[in-house]
């Protein structure tokens, strides 16, 4: 069994009183038992303080975790925050640890971190349960392909986890944290191998709701999409109007949702840059070549409705249920006029449920889902919100 406990703060200024609120809220609701890990996840604004440091400094557990935008926990939530999910427990290990630079796509670095984090387990006869996974946010190394790779060298263990965030108007710095410190270009993840019986639970958008305008993606490379329809790839969506050519921005809140012919359903993605040079867009997934599209339709409504479909969900089928992940794609926020709603209603929705939670938003979800004959699956998605029972 794993006991979990929830702490928060959202102080930056004053690190002594922030650490004492972190710490204080641990012993009250303790004691720890023989394995211990933290699940860490902040704005940006933590690690600029040193509080992330000092935290990492003070702790006597591992913290892996990453950076965020909007939080919500029992009965508080915002988009400045700090919150630190203690898992702790005498049946389940913990092995956690970081990988080297991801930043040219090095894939053999994920196969040795999880050999590695495998090897340091106190008894070899537990069976890993779940992988909770955290990437940094890199063009080099997109979303799917690390989540296939974890998947092979793992052999299917249930994968879940979030990329990296943070939305600011000056520097985006989305970071991975490991016992303190910060990482631009490492994945940083947690083995838990024992007792665990995690489930998982996920709402999609934008589900059936589309432009109907749909076309074909003529070439691409990765995660790169280079031409639509015979046309250079921002040309073409510049005529869609959900490209700006004068700044060369791009509509983030837009899914792109791409069939994938493989008999499976059709995902959705975020086109996260444009790539002036050669008029290409980048997107978070490898993107198939010769695959029809279409730009999904979202709207508050929806990001709302699905929030609270997929709770309730969770409170009716979990079952016994110790403490609870939820992850929200940043990019639904955008649908909604203001990012606080979707933290209020988790709040409120959650408060007749004792369930000690954390709620954050992501760069993109990583989860196992089921395929058509039933049989989890790990995939990497956007514009959904998962859930992880513990």
């Amino acid at each position: 069994m794993i006991k979990v406990i929830v702490a928060s703060t959202i102080e930056v200024s004053d690190l002594d009183f922030a650490v004492s609120e972190i710490t204080g809220h641990i012993k009250k609701e303790g004691p720890l038992l023989g394995n211990t890990v933290g699940l860490l996840f902040c704005n940006f604004e933590f690690i600029q303080s040193g509080l992330v440091k000092k935290l990492g400094g003070c702790l006597p557990f591992d913290i892996v975790g990453c950076t965020s935008q909007t939080f919500a926990v029992q009965n508080a939530g915002e988009d400045f925050m700090l919150t630190l999910m203690v898992l702790t427990s005498d049946d389940v290990e913990f092995s956690a640890g970081l990988s080297g630079p991801l930043h040219q796509g090095d894939e053999a670095s994920l196969e040795t971190l999880y050999r590695d984090l495998m090897a340091r387990g106190k008894d070899p006869s537990l069976d890993t349960g779940l992988i909770l996974a955290f990437p940094p946010r890199l063009s080099a190394i997109p979303g799917n392909k690390v989540v296939d790779i974890l998947d092979r060298v793992s052999g299917g263990v249930p994968i879940f986890g979030s990329v990296a965030l943070d939305i600011t108007t000056v520097q985006r710095s989305p970071m991975t944290i490991f016992n303190g410190d910060h990482y631009p270009d490492l994945l940083v993840m947690v083995l838990l191998r024992g007792n665990v019986q995690p489930r998982f639970f996920s709402h999609s958008l934008p589900g059936e709701t589309h432009l109907n305008r749909k076309f074909t993606i003529t070439k691409a490379e990765g995660n790169r999409i280079i031409s639509i329809e015979g046309k250079p790839a921002v040309k073409y969506m510049e005529e869609m109007g959900l490209i700006n050519r004068t700044t060369m921005d791009v509509f983030y809140a837009f899914p792109l949702v791409v069939d994938y012919d493989n008999g499976e359903s059709s995902r959705a993605f975020v086109i996260s840059q444009v790539d002036a040079d050669d008029n290409s867009l980048i997107s978070e997934q490898d993107i198939p070549q010769g695959g029809t599209a279409n730009i999904g339709a979202i709207n508050g409504d929806l990001v709302m409705a699905s929030t609270c479909g997929l709770i309730d969900q969770v409170k009716k089928t979990a079952g016994s249920c110790n403490g609870l992940l939820l992850v929200s794609c940043f990019s639904r926020t955008l649908a909604l006029q203001d990012p606080l709603e979707e933290i209020n209603l988790v709040i409120k929705r959650m408060r007749d449920w004792p369930v000690p939670f954390v709620f954050f938003s992501s760069g993109g979800e990583i989860y196992p889902e089921p395929n058509k004959k039933g049989e989890l699956v790990n995939n990497f998605h956007q514009f959904t919100i998962v859930a992880c029972v513990l």
